[in-house]
């Protein structure tokens, strides 16, 4: 409640050519009392019967949009909310969901309380979880600095200093903490307080895919605000099938460095210098995947055929 009025409260689903997914997911949330309204934005699928599945589970709650392109996670959650505002729906908080996840309403009434009573939080999220019922490790995670980045450009560097990585993540006993104070928390499911959403301009639109998480975390630093996870409450996320089965290896490491290099300048201001070193780094890694992605499909051969 605030000032004695129910929290309004919108979630925004966005799917890729994923309509059984997101119908599934869609149905088991549409009874949740804590969401008045359901906008599932298909980021204009390129299968023709998706928009006709997804039509079918429209009703007061749910409504379906399809964007103009395919611009992207974060546009199409833009995207999403924009229909609200020119519907002329106002909202105290947006969730932003992947179809590809599984939670419960308490977990969605947990993460509202801490908004609630903290002022000065922007962002919360339950504890992310795998389909095992097993934490996953980067839940949430510390924010990109360009040494993290060099790192992460090859394997090879991911070996000789993995230490130097865990470093920018939080630990198990972190987590043991009821509420953690985080800088990056997972895309696939959060709460944002929409007036902060409008504080930060929305979403960065300039990437496709990937360092979403990072991007706002900067936007939100710049602001002042802070990002909680709340680690008494959970989701399941289901290992990125989406991502996984739209789109190819090789287009999702040119896509991610196309975001990392972004970042990097407009948010880290790294120098010409810095980024040609990522550019080299870049082409180091393409060697490694002439190795990497045969012996991938070997070990996927031979689990197949167990």
């Amino acid at each position: 409640m605030r000032n004695g009025k129910i929290m309004k409260v919108a979630m925004i689903v966005v799917e890729f050519n994923d309509a059984e997914e997101t119908i599934q997911y869609v149905n088991q949330i549409a009874s949740y009392d804590k969401i008045q309204r359901i906008v599932v934005v298909d980021n204009h699928s390129t299968n023709l019967d998706t928009m006709n599945s997804l039509k079918k589970i429209q009703n007061e709650k749910v409504v379906v949009v399809q964007a103009e392109k395919n611009g992207g996670y974060n546009y199409g959650n833009n995207f999403g909310i924009q229909y609200l505002e020119k519907m002329g729906e106002t909202y105290d908080y947006l969730i932003i969901s992947n179809p590809d996840i599984r939670i419960e309403e308490e977990a969605i009434e947990t993460c509202l309380n801490v908004l609630e009573a903290r002022k000065n939080v922007a962002v919360v999220a339950p504890r992310m979880y795998h389909q095992n019922q097993k934490p996953v490790r980067r839940s949430s995670w510390k924010m990109r600095t360009f040494w993290l980045d060099v790192i992460h450009s090859t394997r090879f560097l991911e070996l000789i200093f993995y230490r130097k990585l865990r470093q920018g993540e939080y630990a198990e006993k972190d987590y043991a903490q009821e509420l953690l104070q985080v800088e990056a928390i997972s895309g696939a499911f959060f709460i944002i307080k929409y007036e902060i959403y409008k504080q930060i301009g929305g979403f960065d639109e300039n990437v496709f895919l990937f360092y979403e998480e990072d991007i706002l975390a900067k936007q939100l630093q710049e602001k002042g605000y802070q990002t909680m996870s709340v680690n008494t409450a959970k989701f399941i996320h289901f290992e990125s099938r989406t991502i996984g089965k739209t789109l190819s290896y090789y287009r999702k490491i040119k896509q991610l460095y196309e975001s990392k290099i972004y970042y990097q300048k407009r948010y880290n201001g790294v120098t010409f210098l810095q980024i040609k070193i990522f550019a080299i780094l870049n082409l180091l890694h393409k060697i490694e995947l002439l190795f990497e992605i045969p012996i991938r499909k070997m070990f996927k051969h031979i689990e197949n055929n167990k």
